[in-house]
């Protein structure tokens, strides 16, 4: 078969998409990954070749004021779920994405002719072209699946880009054909639509197994990030990240920061006990070394830790990171904190909590054996084959 992986806006975005593109490949089936030609330094470093089509879009540009707040997810039960998440409005980022991908990515699969698409959550330009090209299109989730608590308005959002095509709006499915589903219950929620479950794989980008992380830690290690989409589109500035390393750091751990270059030079002077990470170290490398993790709520970096069975604190500053969180203290692997009780003694008392051999251990080691027991990528490739055969013939 020939598989045509398409990504939009930002690196964590395609990560998501690499065990199942490397278990294609693996299989014997041709692979290629579209997306912006500034992705492809991703995409060719995970071993997948890249088809950069369209022009750039600037995700700080894109995305700046346009992403919904902690507070946009704080409904009463009685409230009426119509959120509108600003990025994916007409006018929003999500849409500027897709604008810049489109017409290529539908030219390239008219003259490539895949037998099936595959994109995940909000990439708008991908299930478009599914439409156009007349592929069965499948998305995979990257977590939770935040667009349940979302309204998006089809006609203003996806009519124009249809539109191109000579199709309408309901013409297009977001969800795609089938949808491969990485979190296990009772985490994920209520799906719509044929799902399959997948293992989650995580793949965080090249690394480097530094020497100090050849043997165990000391003392319980305590790893702290902030993930990559705030720095990218210039929200690093809602979380405190000096504050919240030095709070940890007030406890008998090691604190092991992972963050952006651009962002590392406002955290030192750093205290003794903080090792400040500046080479390429990915998380699913230094996760199985700590004790707990304290995060920003994206969804790349709570599926590694729960796969990894590491506890989890999470300090969410916009609404997907918030719903992420909210998904984690269901299972009882991890808490959360809003801005305004995430103070110094609060966090330390956390985060003491969760190094401990208590009930959040417990419930992350359940969590992580269940993530172990999904079927592994490779174990799905017979349903993406069926489906391309029976929307052949």
């Amino acid at each position: 078969m020939r598989i045509l992986l398409t990504t939009w806006g930002w690196r964590s975005h395609f990560y998501g998409l690499v065990p199942l593109g490397w278990a294609l490949q693996a299989a014997g089936h041709e692979v290629r990954v579209a997306s912006h030609p500034a992705l492809v330094p991703a995409i060719t470093s995970a071993g997948l070749a890249a088809v950069p089509l369209g022009a750039d879009v600037d995700f700080a540009t894109a995305f700046a004021g346009r992403i919904g707040a902690v507070g946009a997810l704080d409904r009463a039960e009685d409230e009426p779920d119509d959120t509108v998440e600003p990025a994916i409005t007409a006018d929003g980022g999500v849409v500027r994405f897709a604008d810049a991908l489109l017409d290529e990515l539908v030219g390239f699969g008219r003259s490539w002719q895949p037998d099936l698409l595959v994109w995940e959550p909000f990439n708008l330009a991908a299930a478009v072209a599914a439409a156009a090209l007349d592929v069965p299109g499948v998305r995979h989730l990257w977590g939770p699946d935040s667009s349940v608590t979302l309204r998006l308005d089809p006609e203003p959002v996806l009519g124009p880009l249809a539109g191109r095509f000579g199709l309408a709006a309901t013409d297009v499915d977001l969800a795609g054909a089938l949808t491969l589903d990485p979190v296990p219950p009772p985490m994920q929620v209520p799906a719509t639509g044929p799902t399959r479950p997948v293992r989650y794989v995580p793949y965080n980008g090249p690394a480097v197994l530094p020497t100090w992380l050849h043997g165990p830690a000391d003392r319980p290690r305590v790893c702290v990030t902030a993930g990559t989409m705030m720095a990218g589109a210039g929200l690093d500035d809602r979380l405190d990240l000096p504050r919240v390393v030095r709070a940890v750091a007030g406890l008998n751990v090691e604190v092991v920061v992972l963050v952006e270059p651009a962002q590392q030079a406002a955290l030192r002077p750093l205290p003794g006990n903080v090792r400040l990470v500046d080479s390429p170290l990915a998380l699913r490398l230094v996760l199985p070394t700590c004790a707990a993790l304290v995060q920003q709520g994206g969804a790349g970096t709570t599926m590694t830790a729960l796969g990894l069975g590491v506890p989890q604190l999470v300090l969410p500053q916009v609404s997907d990171q918030h719903f992420n969180a909210e998904r984690l203290a269901v299972t009882g692997a991890g808490t959360w904190l809003a801005g305004d009780r995430a103070d110094d003694d609060t966090l330390r008392g956390l985060v003491g909590e969760l190094i401990a051999d208590g009930p959040w251990r417990a419930a992350a080691a359940l969590m992580r054996d269940r993530v172990h027991a999904m079927p592994a990528p490779a174990e799905v490739l017979p349903a993406l084959v069926d489906l391309a055969a029976r929307h052949r013939s």
